[in-house]
């Protein structure tokens, strides 16, 4: 019964460990490669027109205007790359642990 509430924080800390992640790799890669940022942010602004422009409420187009900012668009990429990468790494570690795919 132990193990749940462990695996549960665990879970909540890959999540957490993943947005400080994204966070710094956002903030390195506009730190060395800030042309790079300037295309990732005009993307990222055509891709929120895109979505918008599949809602056909307005009020609803307001509401997702709001909530989905170029900023935060860019943040969850970088968030979810993260999580990628960070998967992989487990995955690596748990094999190289476990000592290969069959155990």
């Amino acid at each position: 019964m132990v193990f749940i509430p462990f695996r549960y924080l665990l879970s909540i800390g890959n999540v957490a460990v993943s947005l400080v992640l994204g966070v710094i790799a956002l903030v390195l890669t506009f730190a060395f490669f800030p042309t790079f940022m300037n295309t990732l942010m005009r993307n990222t602004g055509g891709l929120k027109e895109q979505l918008v422009s599949l809602i056909s409420n307005p009020q609803y187009q307001f509401i997702a205007r709001t909530v989905l900012h170029e900023s935060s668009i860019l943040l969850m990429g970088f968030t979810l790359t993260a999580r990628i990468v960070l998967g992989m790494l487990q995955a690596l570690g748990h094999r190289l642990v476990s000592g290969g795919p069959n155990t």
